[in-house]
């Protein structure tokens, strides 16, 4: 199968799953049962997880040929790991699950970007249109759940996860052509220790900690509190799905009116974006400013991610791909999500919107930060 097409596939059903936990996983925890301050402990140590995850399992990767087999097994994993919660609600057994799916599944998500980087560089693949199909497939689940949650309960979450995992699991073990190759004049896979000892890519992930860390509120709390503000489990949805829609412009746009953009244009543009959607999220929960702030996620999310995927794959070279989107993931996407969210978790309860507040002041190093290209010695 070309490459456009497999990923194309992959990323609709990696995010179908995406768009069902994403938005709801929270609604799940509280229907069995959890309160606010424990979801928030459970997603944050969940997030924790996903970082070890991703630098254990990624930086096993000793070449590109290693991508497509592990992603494989992560996939057949992950489907095992998420049909355990039908086996019971107790806090011990929630603790276990929560840590075993988040040391695998959510590994799925670097994997498929580094996939897609791999393509960038074999078949000069257009990263911003094949990653539109995933921020599509995102939608259809949000919504899809969100109706499922209104009239048929929160059981419907943990189902519509299963069923994409299934596919996700078939859709993996299709051919892809060309098959992830070492480029001609590659030099050996840098470690991530080696790696991260580069200062360019320290003030790299920085710069993505702080960006996409704001989000740990939003992730986290989002539907939570727009449920309490009197919104059904259909109207959570539709925002949610609102804000992919406007991913999936920006991310149609990318080659077209980005591509000449800088890496710190972007992170730039991601940052201000910040600064307007989490304070609109913190002073109302009025549904049009809510329209507003939910257009604005292709700004905070998908222009900062487009920056980290130009940073990655203009200005480093291809021997520290893989090693950096692992630490991207893994720190980026990872911890600074993880603790943020716990944090959140902790004030949620006497701060309400307030959180979101919080968020700002996490976005602000970005603005200072500045990424450079990685030289090597000769």
């Amino acid at each position: 199968m070309p490459a456009f097409a497999w990923m194309a596939l992959f990323f609709s059903a990696f995010y179908f799953v995406y768009g069902a936990y994403l938005p709801f996983w929270s609604l799940w925890l509280e229907g069995v049962g959890l309160t606010p301050d424990v979801i928030g402990l459970l997603l944050g140590a969940g997030m924790a997880v996903r970082f070890a995850g991703n630098l254990l399992v990624m930086g096993r990767i000793k070449g590109a040929a290693h991508l497509l087999p592990v992603t494989r097994l992560l996939c057949v994993l992950s489907l095992i790991s998420f049909i355990g919660f039908y086996l019971g609600h107790a806090p011990w057994w929630l603790v276990v699950l929560t840590l075993v799916t988040n040391f695998i599944y959510p590994t799925l998500m670097p994997m498929g970007d580094a996939l897609a980087t791999r393509m960038v560089l074999q078949t000069h693949l257009d990263y911003g249109k094949v990653r539109l199909f995933g921020s599509f497939a995102f939608i259809v689940a949000s919504t899809l759940v969100g109706g499922l949650v209104t009239r048929f309960g929160s059981d419907w979450i943990l189902h519509t996860i299963l069923a994409g995992l299934l596919l996700m699991l078939l859709i993996s073990w299709l051919p892809l052509n060309p098959a992830p190759r070492d480029v001609a004049g590659e030099r050996p896979r840098s470690g991530l220790i080696d790696t991260f000892r580069q200062g360019e890519v320290r003030r790299f992930l920085l710069i993505a900690a702080s960006l996409q860390g704001s989000h740990a509120a939003y992730y986290g709390f989002s539907a939570i509190h727009w449920k309490a503000a009197g919104y059904s489990g259909a109207t959570i949805g539709y925002l949610w799905a609102l804000g992919v829609v406007a991913e999936i412009c920006m991310f149609a746009a990318d080659r077209r009116f980005l591509s000449r953009f800088s890496a710190r244009a972007l992170f730039l543009a991601g940052a201000t974006g910040c600064l307007l959607r989490w304070g609109l999220m913190g002073a109302t929960t009025e549904l049009i400013w809510l329209v507003v702030a939910q257009l604005l996620h292709s700004v905070t999310f998908c222009v900062s991610h487009l920056g980290a995927i130009r940073f990655m794959t203009r200005e480093l070279p291809p021997e520290r791909q893989i090693p950096t989107q692992a630490l991207y993931s893994a720190l980026g996407l990872g911890i600074t999500v993880a603790v943020l969210m716990a944090l959140c978790g902790q004030l949620y309860a006497p701060l309400q919107g307030g959180i979101f507040w919080l968020m700002i002041l996490v976005a602000l190093p970005a603005f200072w930060l500045k990424p450079k290209p990685v030289r090597l010695a000769t």
